[in-house]
């Protein structure tokens, strides 16, 4: 049995908050096919990701990261370009810029223990 990567699970948890998060406003928005396509795109990394919960384990964590950091540019490319209002194009940058540093800091779970030589 391979061996998953520690606290992957609770990167999992931050990243379904941060999609449901993102959909509930694409719900509220008037113009919500940009929130709702991210949404989408955040929750399926998350739910194929190789973690505790995830519905399919189909990508190692490394591609996870990748994938949840190309997610996060092209949501702050979207909310520069797509024809939002202000309060959409603020939520989907907050967004972006939450799953971005959740990927880069955490992408491939936490640490339980320092790697650093002493």
């Amino acid at each position: 049995m391979k061996q998953r990567a520690k606290g992957m699970w609770l990167v999992q948890i931050c990243e379904y908050v941060i999609g449901f998060a993102l959909a509930m406003s694409a719900a509220n928005s008037v113009r919500p096919a940009a929130l709702a396509v991210v949404a989408i795109a955040i929750i399926v990394n998350t739910a194929i990701s190789d973690g505790s919960l995830a519905a399919f384990h189909i990508l190692r964590p490394r591609t996870h990261r990748a994938v949840g950091i190309g997610i996060a540019f092209s949501a702050l490319i979207i909310a520069a370009v797509a024809p939002l209002n202000l309060t959409s194009r603020l939520t989907l940058a907050v967004a972006a810029l939450t799953q971005g540093f959740v990927s880069v800091r955490f992408g491939h779970g936490f640490r339980t223990t320092s790697t650093r030589p002493h």
